[in-house]
């Protein structure tokens, strides 16, 4: 799991960078780009919500203090969305930001943030 960790944290920056990038342009290169990447993304996701289910939500926001950018930008960009596999993963992860009963002002946010999206 450690070694896991360590993947995770650095594919996020290269991810939250890349999603930011497909979110700028519209260009054909960028939806080129946005398909090429697609299923590294995808693995990415998967590992993504492999840790976020082992977590408490304190211990996400305190490691992934940006996740809800992350997920935003996944759910709004089509062509990651024309694949259920995509919508499946993004779910599970969205599901992992909800707490039953939120102890603090940031659990509420992820709540507040999560619902709205659904």
């Amino acid at each position: 799991m450690a070694q896991d960790s360590v993947d995770i944290s650095s594919d996020y920056q290269f991810w939250m960078e890349k999603l930011s990038v497909w979110d700028q342009a519209s260009t054909s290169e960028t939806q080129q780009d946005t398909c090429l990447h697609l299923p590294q993304f995808q693995e990415f996701l998967r590992k993504m919500y492999g840790a976020l289910k082992e977590m408490d939500s304190n211990t996400i926001i305190e490691r992934f203090p940006t996740i809800g950018q992350l997920l935003a930008k996944s759910c709004w960009n089509p062509f990651i969305l024309a694949y259920d596999e995509s919508q499946k993963i993004l779910i599970c992860c969205l599901c992992c930001l909800i707490n039953k009963e939120p102890q603090n002002s940031e659990e509420s946010k992820l709540n507040s943030w999560t619902q709205v999206r659904e």
